[in-house]
């Protein structure tokens, strides 16, 4: 298998971060946010990434709790379609 030197690269620093702090998670999260406030205090501007937009639910019939006429016949439609090529 041909190896990539980019992510090669990305484990390694990775694996030495981690055995700096000793692999305590809790050792490598305080050391990033002083590195943050470090960045901070240097001048560097801090951007979160944007929330992601919640896609809107879609109404109709079917999803309301009390179903109209035309939707009860439609479903029993289906139903008996579905009935019907079960039988073949």
């Amino acid at each position: 298998m041909i190896e990539n030197e980019i992510p090669a690269e990305i484990h390694r620093i990775r694996a030495e971060h981690a055995a700096e702090c000793g692999y305590d998670r809790k050792v490598l999260f305080a050391k990033m946010d002083a590195d943050l406030k470090r960045l901070q205090a240097e001048g560097w501007q801090v951007v979160s990434p944007p929330r992601a937009q919640r896609i809107p639910r879609i109404h109709c019939a079917k999803n309301r709790p009390g179903k109209s006429n035309e939707t009860k016949k439609w479903m029993g439609a289906m139903a008996a379609f579905a009935a019907s090529r079960l039988r073949r």
